[in-house]
């Protein structure tokens, strides 16, 4: 039995096809039995006899037409098919005079088909009841004929006309086979060239940078979604002004990779970046990759921070061991001290340890910025513990900070970070504020998933150039200060996925927080 794989149909449309080619056929022999030759006999001879020849032939069509969801196996019926047709055309080839009649040439497309639609065995088992049909006829006629030895001429021509229905099965199964391995070969190529494409799909989506593949003409031709960013109207197959000149210099300058600075797209962006050419064969293209000059200058700004950040936090270790026997050492010395210059002195080093040891200290944290541990945080309890503390190490504003709560929803955040958050942003406040009772406010909101904790004071705020350095390290506004509480305080934040910003002009520092849901 023919395996379905060896098929290029499904065994049911291989069947239909079969079916197709009989009806074909069997009406052009009954339209050429219809027609006469030059001599005036007709073109499909038999009398009678073809006309039952054509009925059964009909009958056997119709019936594998009907039975082809029956029980029987579709390939069983297509090898049942093929067979009842070699022996219909032998039929008709013996009605027409035989071997010389020429008929028996119509085996040859019935036995190509079959070469098209089973395996090599069964291409040669066709190929082989096909002789076996053909001689037996011959040996009928020449007993038929009380004939000992058949006519050596019926012998050849049938000889012949086997040996051609072997080639001819053989050929064709070959020419399926080689065919159907190209199927197969590039139904393999075209999943991997969709897995290829679906990969490099992937791989474009996930670039920071926007990546814009353009042709020669400066056509668009692929591009992710950071290129729909910047250029709303980003489609396959149109021209962006902006990009024109761009690959026009390009060209210019013989498909060489050059830098791209667009002075400003439809956001008002200033992008920069690079171009790669695409030179494969006769096909010329560019591959350009931009980015926002502000988030570049933004991320080198990070980069160098963090560097700054690290240095820092290696030289804060080496400051502490001997700014602890400094302060030591102040201390014993001021125990000591009688006259009022060596006390004055003392105090101006105990001072300043103190102070450096405050500078240290805050370094100290922006190493701890990585280490977070969040957790479900309730704002109205914590705040209510924190103000505890704050009052406890200010003791003029125990009672005098106001809370209000539009929000008692809780937060997902570190406990610590929080707490070094608030005691920053607090504290400056109550230093700028007229500290009488409700001069430092702290209000609670929420908006769809995040928490806003406002910190606000009835001070005068801060002037708009303080307010483009207000988040630098070292920047500060007072000659005692160490300039690092809000950079850090900020740091914190992003740590804890969160955000805080100043909202000019009353002076407000608003922390956005992620909701926890309970």
């Amino acid at each position: 039995m023919m395996s379905q794989r060896s098929l290029p149909l499904s065994p049911r449309k291989a069947l239909a096809f079969v079916n197709g080619f009989r009806a074909i056929m069997l009406l052009v022999l009954l339209f050429m039995s219809l027609l006469q030759g030059s001599e005036g006999q007709r073109l499909v001879d038999g009398g009678g006899h073809f006309n039952l020849w054509a009925v059964v032939y009909g009958c056997l069509i119709a019936s594998w037409f009907a039975l082809r969801d029956g029980k029987i196996a579709h390939t069983l019926q297509l090898s049942l098919a093929i067979v009842a047709d070699i022996l219909m055309i032998v039929w008709l080839m013996g009605m027409n005079g035989g071997v010389k009649s020429g008929y028996g040439m119509l085996l040859l497309p019935y036995l190509a088909v079959a070469g098209l639609l089973s395996s090599g065995r069964f291409a040669l088992f066709y190929a082989s009841i096909a002789t076996a049909s053909l001689f037996g006829y011959v040996g009928y006629e020449h007993v038929r004929s009380h004939m000992l030895f058949g006519s050596t001429n019926d012998l050849f021509q049938t000889g012949l006309l086997s040996l051609a229905g072997f080639v001819t099965s053989v050929v064709t199964y070959q020419l399926a086979r080689v065919a159907r391995e190209s199927e197969e070969l590039a139904s393999r190529r075209g999943g991997e060239i969709a897995n290829l494409n679906r990969l490099n799909e992937l791989v474009l989506q996930s670039q920071r940078d926007a990546v814009i593949v353009l042709d020669e003409t400066g056509t668009v031709r692929q591009f992710n979604a950071q290129a729909v960013r910047y250029f709303p109207s980003m489609q396959r197959g149109i021209l962006l002004p902006e990009l024109s000149p761009i690959v026009e210099r390009w060209r210019i300058n013989n498909h060489s990779p050059m830098p791209v600075f667009v002075e400003r797209n439809v956001r008002g962006r200033q992008l920069g970046g690079r171009m790669v050419p695409i030179l494969a064969g006769d096909l010329r293209g560019v591959v350009m990759f931009l980015r926002d000059m502000a988030d570049m200058a933004e991320e080198a700004k990070r980069i160098k921070l963090a560097a700054l950040g690290r240095l820092t936090a290696n030289i804060a270790h080496e400051i502490r061991n001997p700014l602890a026997a400094i302060s030591h050492a102040g201390d014993l010395l001021a125990e000591g001290a009688e006259d009022p210059a060596t006390q004055r002195l003392t105090r101006i080093v105990r001072d300043n340890a103190k102070r450096i040891n405050g500078l240290v200290e805050e370094v100290l944290m922006l190493g701890r910025r990585d280490r977070v541990k969040t957790e479900t945080i309730k704002l109205s309890q914590f705040l209510a513990d924190f103000l505890d503390q704050f009052g406890m190490a200010q003791p003029d504003a125990a009672g005098r900070i106001l809370t209000i709560f539009h929000s008692t929803d809780s937060i997902y955040f570190d406990r610590g970070h929080l707490g070094q958050i608030l005691s920053n942003l607090v504290g400056n406040a109550w230093r700028h504020s007229s500290r009488v009772h409700g001069a430092v406010c702290i209000e609670i909101n929420h908006i769809e998933t995040q928490v806003l904790i406002r910190v606000m004071d009835d001070g005068p705020g801060m002037s708009e150039d303080a307010q483009l350095h207000l988040f630098e390290p070292f920047f500060t506004t007072e000659s005692t200060g160490t300039g690092l509480g809000l950079y850090i305080a900020r740091e914190l934040a992003e740590a804890n996925d969160a955000r805080l910003d100043y909202i000019p002009p009353g002076g407000v520092f608003c922390l956005s927080c992620h909701l926890a849901y309970e």
